[in-house]
């Protein structure tokens, strides 16, 4: 009987995991909508379009969370000549876990500032890392998914 209740309990104890996720180590941003990085904006009005070229997402210590991404593009500054410009942004927060996805609230969110689109974000729990799925964007563009893997994974 005691055999048993430990084994009960050891598999209670895994399925609370974070399983892909580890406390400290980032998850890298693999692919948007199925394409690797950089990812170049299929309806930017820009010449060139910008291109997400980086991201990652970590849980901190103390239940908060944090998501960054970077975005450049090469602008001809004279014929033949051209210099990068990029920006990134970092936000983070409180998460909370449920089972097979993260919700992460961000207390310093504004419209319109560069970063998440919406001041809380879900994010599905997946076996290679997690999914970051947002609607409401205008056609062709009418969602980005974003899938974060372990550095080893290949997403």
């Amino acid at each position: 009987m005691k055999r048993v209740s430990l084994v009960v309990l050891f598999v209670a104890l895994a399925a609370c995991g974070d399983g892909p996720l580890e406390v400290g180590k980032p998850l890298l941003l693999g692919s948007i909508n199925g394409q690797p990085l950089p990812w170049v904006d299929p309806i930017g009005t820009t010449d060139p379009r910008p291109a997400i070229t980086e991201g990652w997402f970590t849980l901190l210590e103390g239940g908060q969370a944090e998501r960054h991404e970077r975005v450049g593009r090469w602008v001809v500054i004279r014929p033949g000549d051209s210099i990068p410009l990029f920006a990134e942004w970092t936000q983070s927060g409180p998460y909370r876990r449920l089972p097979g996805k993260i919700i992460v609230t961000y207390p310093f969110w504004q419209a319109g500032q560069m970063g998440p689109i919406t001041p809380e974000e879900t994010l599905l729990v997946a076996d290679r890392g997690l999914i970051l799925r947002q609607t409401r964007f205008i056609a062709p563009l009418d969602s980005m998914v974003r899938v974060y893997c372990k550095g080893t994974v290949p997403c």
